[in-house]
């Protein structure tokens, strides 16, 4: 009934099919690896940016080199711009008087004029919103969403961020003096479905 031909064509559509369902679901399941999706999360990155030593040390605000969480809804990676308004002339060396391997990367990337491929260690599923500048500008500091990033030389995901972890803290009790105690709301912030899930 059916040609040679159509025959062909049908098999090679099954193929594919099959073929792309299979990538399809490796692709999900490596993204949903709960290895990848939990507290302790450590990516490689293309360099070792110490932030025991930046933030910890010489005390250098969050915000300065994620300097859009005030008025984004993402905290942004620092363009290697902001690196080189420190590193353009503080370039720390080893025993035998070379430049240190990360500095090293930094500057090389510089001159290149190649951005640095950083690996997101916080990452919310795409189908949450979360705005970091109403977090930020609602007194809430960096270290209760992403741990004591200024003790830590390689950061790591400290907390889950599953639904539950977030709702944790939008049911508490508002602050004293928040805005939202003096509009008389039951909860710290809102817990309505359509407010992270847009």
């Amino acid at each position: 009934m059916f040609t040679r031909t159509f025959d062909r064509k049908v098999h090679l559509a099954l193929k594919v099919l099959v073929l792309s369902l299979l990538i399809f679901v490796v692709v999900g399941v490596y993204v949903l690896w709960p290895s990848n999706m939990e507290a302790g999360y450590q990516p490689e990155q293309p360099l070792d940016f110490n932030h025991a030593l930046h933030a910890g040390t010489m005390k250098i605000d969050c915000r300065y080199c994620h300097s859009a969480t005030e008025q984004s809804a993402q905290a942004t990676v620092p363009q290697l711009s902001t690196c080189m308004n420190c590193h353009s002339q503080v370039k720390p060396v080893d025993a035998s008087g070379r430049v240190v391997a990360g500095v090293k990367i930094l500057v090389d990337h510089w001159q290149r004029k190649v951005n640095m491929r950083w690996q997101k260690v916080n990452d919310l599923a795409d189908f949450v919103y979360f705005d970091h500048s109403r977090h930020v500008n609602s007194d809430i500091a960096c270290q209760d969403c992403h741990g004591p990033v200024e003790t830590m030389e390689r950061v790591q995901r400290q907390f889950g961020m599953k639904m539950s972890w977030c709702l944790d803290c939008h049911r508490q009790a508002p602050p004293a003096g928040s805005h939202a105690e003096q509009e008389g709301w039951a909860t710290r912030a809102p817990i309505e479905c359509a407010n992270c899930h847009r």
